[in-house]
């Protein structure tokens, strides 16, 4: 039977990315077991002492695998989903991105693993920390770490160059047509790398500040609404446009694609696709 996927956050997040390392299939069955139990504080760890004050839910960190002689003991500390938006330019996006989009969303949901990693911090010198502990840890996996500060709120992000070569890479496609016209800042798509839909040859499409519109007004996060395969959200009347305009790139694929809104709020609108 087709279950119905709720896809708040309209956010095409469709790139083909290169998937090495972050994922939890790598780690040892001990390693999973510290990743199911990151939010445990963990004496002499030197991850935790570094965020130690700062609220759990403000940062999100997820490594190859734990390095217990080093002092970092879980694969995962933090929050498992957020969302947050970096320049076009501190990302060398090309110039049709950086024309169009004045944010480029950076996210998180448990289920999506991406090269490693988009990790981020509300505090820049605390990233910074991190990152030459890792690079010290262990070079083999992260000594192309660098940094990118945030836009529209404290602190950044740091991934490796298989992560940060996605964004010079970008190139126009039938899903910029589709959304030709509709407002970037009415709706956010993001699509699971690994399952691009037709006509999108990257992650995100739009930059609706869900933060502010819909997630934090009620105590929602990206876990909660964006569910596999694809999640739109603001404005349910750009939704229904984009609908139209994704159906009829591939009728098939897109067949059955609806708008529907938010228990919370009649005025949040929902992108949905049978599954």
């Amino acid at each position: 039977m087709k279950t119905s996927i709720s896809l708040a956050v309209t956010a095409s997040l469709a790139c083909a990315l290169f998937f090495s390392g972050c994922t939890k299939d790598n780690l040892t069955p001990g390693d999973r077991v510290n990743a199911d139990n990151s939010s445990n504080a963990v004496t002499g760890d030197r991850i935790y002492e570094i965020v130690k004050d700062l609220s759990i839910n403000s940062y999100s960190l997820h490594f190859v695998k734990t390095y217990p002689d080093s002092g970092i003991t879980q694969a995962r500390y933090g929050a498992d989903s957020y969302l947050a938006f970096a320049d076009p330019g501190d990302l060398k996006c090309p110039d049709f991105i950086q024309f169009k989009y004045k944010y480029v969303p950076i996210w998180r949901r448990p289920t999506i693993i991406w090269p490693t990693c988009p990790d981020m911090t509300p505090d820049l010198n605390k990233l910074s920390q991190i990152q030459q502990l890792l690079v010290h840890v262990d070079p083999l996996h992260y000594k192309t770490l660098r940094s990118v500060k945030f836009i529209n709120q404290e602190g950044g992000f740091m991934g490796s160059s298989a992560f940060f070569k996605q964004y010079p890479a970008m190139q126009y496609d039938k899903l910029d047509d589709a959304t030709a016209n509709l407002g970037l800042d009415r709706f956010l798509m993001l699509f699971n790398p690994r399952a691009l839909g037709p006509g999108a040859t990257r992650t995100f499409y739009g930059y609706a500040n869900i933060n502010d519109l819909v997630l934090n007004p009620y105590k929602l996060s990206l876990k909660n609404i964006y569910l596999p395969k694809l999640i739109g959200c603001f404005y349910p009347e750009t939704l229904k446009i984009l609908a139209s305009r994704l159906e009829s790139i591939d009728p098939a694929y897109y067949k059955g694609i609806t708008v529907k809104t938010l228990p919370q709020s009649q005025d949040i609108g929902v992108l949905s696709m049978p599954q």
